[in-house]
């Protein structure tokens, strides 16, 4: 079973709970999505909420050795860690840091998303100098110009001596659709958009449409980039696929800690009216909870992994400790190391069954990763 790192004090765990990532797996996964697409297409790593939580910079860090091309956050302190881990591989920001942040953004030389002609003003205004992804909505209906408005916000950005236009992007809708074409709709006003732009001579020289679903079923919205974020992490979609790929999670483990175990005797008085708890019982507390990504509710099944076996998690969720059965394992100590996700011995907590007990999907756990918890790298 991994144990806390101890040769690098700046990294020992906070309360003994940590979350160990696979980089050969992020490794891997790169690798399942570069030999399927066309050499002359560029990939844009997409690594919001910190990397899917598994690390921006130490991700970031593994993808650009892999040949990556470039990447693309929507947080700036995400931006900000991928620089600190050496990387000056181009680096575009998703609608999200405003102007005022415009100092270290140009420091930086990272690239902005602007959807309308006032923001590119603001850019501007900010600047001395503005590099700019355009951005599309083609039917999402969050950021982006429309497809009518994209001609002349182009056009003003080709005029600007003082901006240069790296690319045009739109992400496919997410929103349900009856209409089964909705995906060739999407590309064919992305298309029109293209052709307009070339008949004007301001189309910039990438063009990008494809995250992570649309790399994977849709291999005709390659055009020049794509940027797919969750498949490096293992996330894949779950309808038809167009590009059958083999994917591995990057989260190998969620561990934690026993803080304290005890025997309940009657000297504690009555015991409590919730699931779980009986006389004589032995408990152990673990040093992880709601404020570690935690649900506040766990269901019935919830269980942990001490010592090669299976315990029972005990409601309730709190801030910083939940409780765990530890009866049936009688060799349980102060210190030993407790799996909320992964393998020890024979036993194994996957995780859809973590995402099923925390009531939510696999994007779900990894969202619920938390920047204070300290990563461990294999």
């Amino acid at each position: 079973m991994p144990s806390a790192p101890t040769s690098h004090p700046e990294v020992v765990p906070a309360r003994g709970s940590w979350y160990e990532i696979d980089l050969n797996a992020i490794r891997h996964n790169f690798r399942e999505l570069r030999t399927r697409l066309p050499a002359k297409v560029k990939i844009f790593a997409c690594l919001k909420r910190n990397g899917y939580g598994c690390g921006a910079g130490r991700v970031a860090a593994t993808l650009a050795a892999e040949g990556a091309y470039g990447f693309a956050v929507s947080a700036l302190p995400d931006a900000v860690a991928i620089r600190k881990a050496g990387i000056e591989h181009p680096i575009l920001l998703y609608p999200g840091p405003l102007p005022a942040s415009a100092e270290i953004i140009e420091a930086l030389g990272l690239t902005v998303t602007v959807s309308s002609l006032d923001e590119l003003e603001r850019w501007r205004a900010a600047m001395t100098s503005t590099r700019v992804f355009v951005k599309v909505d083609l039917g999402f209906h969050r950021a982006g110009a429309t497809p009518a408005a994209v001609g002349e916000l182009l056009a003003a950005g080709r005029a600007y001596e003082d901006v240069e236009v790296q690319g045009l992007y739109a992400h496919l809708s997410e929103l349900p659709s009856l209409v089964s074409t909705h995906a060739d709709e999407q590309r064919l006003r992305f298309e029109k958009v293209l052709e307009t732009a070339t008949a004007s001579g301001t189309r910039p020289p990438i063009a990008m449409m494809s995250s992570s679903g649309g790399v994977l079923q849709h291999p005709q919205m390659d055009f020049d980039a794509v940027d797919p974020g969750a498949l490096f992490i293992g996330l894949s979609e779950t309808g038809p696929i167009a590009r059958p790929v083999v994917l591995r999670p990057a989260l190998k483990a969620i561990s934690t800690c026993l803080v304290s175990v005890k025997r309940i005797d009657a000297s504690l008085g009555p015991l409590p009216d919730m699931p779980g708890f009986r006389q004589g019982m032995t408990i152990g507390v673990l040093g992880m909870g709601c404020g570690d990504g935690l649900p506040q509710r766990l269901p019935a099944q919830a269980a942990a992994l001490v010592n090669g076996k299976r315990a029972r998690l005990l409601p309730p969720v709190h801030l910083e400790h939940l409780r765990i059965d530890l009866t049936d394992i009688p060799n349980a100590r102060f210190g030993d190391q407790v799996l909320l996700l992964g393998h020890q011995d024979n036993e194994t907590i996957s995780h859809d069954e973590v995402a099923a007990c925390w009531g939510t999907d696999i994007v779900g756990l990894y969202s619920q990763l938390r920047d204070h918890i300290p990563r461990v790298y294999v």
